[in-house]
């Protein structure tokens, strides 16, 4: 996107993040800003989950800073993490229960909104083993959802989804900043997700971002790194 008339809601300024001798993040410095959704793409180890995890505060950057103005953030997993033994209901509910001091009615009726807000509010007295994939994975986002976030995290939302399932729930991605105006970071290294909810891309590699741009940069620009993920090609073999 141009100019942004926001204060980010995240902003990474020259953060480290480094394990003993391992450094996972270098000098890492970007900005998120309100109702956008942003892709965080690259290889496999370069560090993109792990942007989630110093969102959430799960981790503390070696050194730099991690801004998050949002007060209540949602995530969905890259599995499900669906308790079996509990209905769609408990499962959605669950947060809920644990932290807050709502009444089981506002509950309810919060647990029902989410539901219904990823299309599956029949399921709500199932049990997950009832539920295909990527069902579960919906309702993994109506439990974020049912805390009424302002941010959104997802780790790899399509991984091993079929292409049709895949694109219902970026569907639902893009549907909810229509619908709650929530702001959302995807990590993903699928091409297809990046093109069907980006409005802007960032590409992670050893550490830092080494690319960034809107989807229609992303879809045009020819240099190494949009190339690499568009035709999925060695990067070697972009310059």
């Amino acid at each position: 996107m141009g100019s942004q008339p926001y204060e980010p809601i995240v902003r990474f300024k020259d953060v480290v993040l480094a394990f003993d001798e391992k450094v996972i993040l270098k000098n890492l410095s970007f900005e998120i800003y309100p109702r956008e959704i942003v892709t965080i793409a690259g290889p496999s180890g370069s560090g993109k989950s792990t942007i989630l995890k110093l969102i959430t505060g799960l981790l503390k950057p070696t050194s730099g800073e991690v801004e998050n103005h949002a007060e209540i953030i949602g995530m969905a997993f890259q599995q499900s993490a669906l308790f079996n033994s509990m209905t769609i209901w408990e499962n959605v509910g669950l947060a809920l229960k644990e932290t807050t001091k709502l009444s089981k009615e506002e509950i309810n009726k919060r647990v029902i909104e989410a539901l219904d807000m990823v299309g599956l509010k029949e399921t709500i007295n199932m049990y997950p083993d009832e539920l295909s994939g990527g069902m579960k994975k919906r309702v993994s986002i109506a439990r974020a959802l049912a805390l009424r976030p302002e941010l959104m995290l997802y780790d790899e939302p399509s991984t091993g989804l079929d292409p049709g399932t895949s694109y219902k729930l970026e569907q639902d991605i893009a549907e909810l900043r229509k619908k709650i105006e929530v702001t959302s970071i995807v990590v993903t290294h699928d091409i297809e997700t990046i093109k069907n909810v980006s409005d802007r891309v960032l590409i992670i590699d050893k550490g830092h971002v080494v690319w960034q741009g809107s989807l229609q940069d992303f879809l045009t620009d020819n240099s190494p790194y949009p190339q690499s993920f568009r035709n999925r090609l060695p990067l070697e073999e972009c310059n």
